[in-house]
């Protein structure tokens, strides 16, 4: 009986596997690594620039470089899907910034029908009738955010109306008081971080915010020029820069025109 058994067939032995040149895994990283290094150099660009797109840019590639969780702890985790995620969201915000950049001044302002400013808010420029100095040292700024609806830069959801420019420069740079006048507020906020706001003539104010420190305080009288403080980053800001301000009758104004007779 067992004689008569067919011979069971020889198994072969298992041949190692073939290695690859260069696995799908070294393949997608190598592409991460191309993607990135060329999205933190167009960043870059643009900052250097002055680029009103620059916050935009820096939010979605912080958002690009921070994917959730799940895409590194969970069972779905994938290289490539961190790559793309990363890619979608630096074109949208090219294509973001080439609108804003091709925009006339009109449709920059109000965009898709943005609507009115708030009630402490008016859209036109105002120019005090007593001369302004520039509120920073000369050559030591630059415009990043000017006045009127933007996408909100901390990251929140929609637009928000900004009540002022922004000048960038960089901290422990001398602020200045633009005009004569007398100290009204000098503290803390929530939003402006260390600011102070000025009182001048015919009741016209200026305001001055994200300081780091305050060298005067409120019922000092000041002189135009006089060094108020150097420029910080406290409260909601995303970088190192002076929040200026303009207030007539109690209302904010674009200060742009202001500031340009004043450079």
């Amino acid at each position: 009986m067992w004689e008569n058994a067919a011979p069971m067939p020889e198994q072969e032995s298992p041949k190692p596997p073939v290695r690859r040149a260069k696995s799908e895994e070294e393949l997608v990283l190598w592409a991460q690594l191309l993607i990135s290094l060329a999205a933190v150099g167009f960043v870059l660009a643009v900052r250097v620039l002055g680029l009103p797109a620059y916050p935009a840019l820096r939010r979605a590639f912080a958002a690009a470089m921070q994917p959730e969780q799940s895409r590194f702890l969970g069972e779905e985790r994938s290289l490539l899907k961190f790559t793309e995620q990363a890619a979608e969201d630096l074109t949208g915000a090219a294509r973001s910034m080439w609108e804003d950049f091709t925009a006339t001044p009109e449709t920059a302002r109000r965009p898709h029908s943005q609507p009115a400013p708030p009630a402490y808010a008016k859209e036109e420029s105002y120019t005090p009738d007593f001369a302004l100095c520039f509120p920073l040292p000369e050559s030591t700024s630059r415009k990043t955010s000017g006045y009127g609806w933007r996408t909100d830069p901390m990251g929140g959801l929609g637009t928000d109306f900004h009540i002022g420019n922004d000048l960038a420069a960089a901290e422990g740079t001398p602020v200045l008081a633009a005009a004569d006048g007398v100290v009204r507020i000098a503290g803390s906020h929530k939003s402006y971080g260390s600011y102070l706001r000025l009182l001048h003539a015919d009741g016209d104010e200026t305001l001055y915010a994200h300081m780091q420190y305050l060298f005067v305080k409120a019922g000092e009288t000041v002189t135009a020029g006089q060094i108020l403080g150097t420029v910080g980053e406290t409260g909601n800001a995303t970088g190192p820069h002076l929040h200026f301000e303009i207030l007539h009758k109690g209302l904010r104004y674009d200060p742009a025109q202001a500031l340009q007779n004043a450079s």
